[in-house]
């Protein structure tokens, strides 16, 4: 009975294709610039049929190190294919979606909110701590999640000053062109 389940909106994406133009870009990286890499869509080896495909487009301030006020950010789309049997791709988007949520671990749990966004959003603020000797650097990195039909987006920024509201907004902002742009594409 798969045959008829929905094969969802989109086929593929290239996530730079939604990235908004560097003068969009411009107050949240410092001198923005592309990094370089392939961002069509690709599978785990490689391939565009078959399984789901993933891509990114990611954004990073130059030089290199400068925070304003993130060092980098990304976009990543990951197109979820319909499954055997009676799973549509959008329902399997919508579980990619509900494991992410809940890999929110509770020292995270009271960072995720649920947001105006695509057909089912939500932000959270992840915090990982490096230490080398006596050398400690605190990374925050900025997520604004959602899904649209059979796309699961994820728009981030990075930066090692802890974000406030302003961040957050920034980034959600972001998010909204994104799914701005993911909308108006066919």
């Amino acid at each position: 009975m798969g045959v008829f389940a929905s094969k969802g909106r989109f086929r593929a994406v290239d996530a730079c294709t939604l990235m908004p133009p560097p003068n969009m870009l411009a107050p949240l990286v410092r001198n923005g610039a592309r990094e370089r890499g392939d961002s069509r869509p690709r599978t785990l080896l490689g391939q565009t049929s078959g399984g789901d495909l993933g891509s990114q487009c990611k954004w990073s301030s130059v030089p290199t190190g400068q925070d304003r006020p993130f060092r980098t950010v990304r976009v990543h789309v990951e197109t979820r294919k319909r499954r055997q049997g009676p799973v549509s791709a959008e329902e399997s988007a919508e579980k990619a979606l509900a494991l992410w949520r809940k890999g929110t671990s509770p020292s995270r749990a009271r960072t995720l909110t649920k947001v105006e966004l695509g057909e089912e959003g939500y932000t959270r603020t992840d915090q990982m701590t490096v230490q080398i000797t006596v050398f400690r650097t605190v990374i925050y990195d900025l997520h604004a999640k959602f899904r649209m039909s059979n796309a699961v987006v994820d728009v981030s920024a990075r930066t090692h000053t802890e974000p406030g509201e302003k961040e957050r907004a920034l980034v959600l902002d972001l998010a909204r062109e994104v799914a701005a742009r993911l909308d108006r594409a066919r």
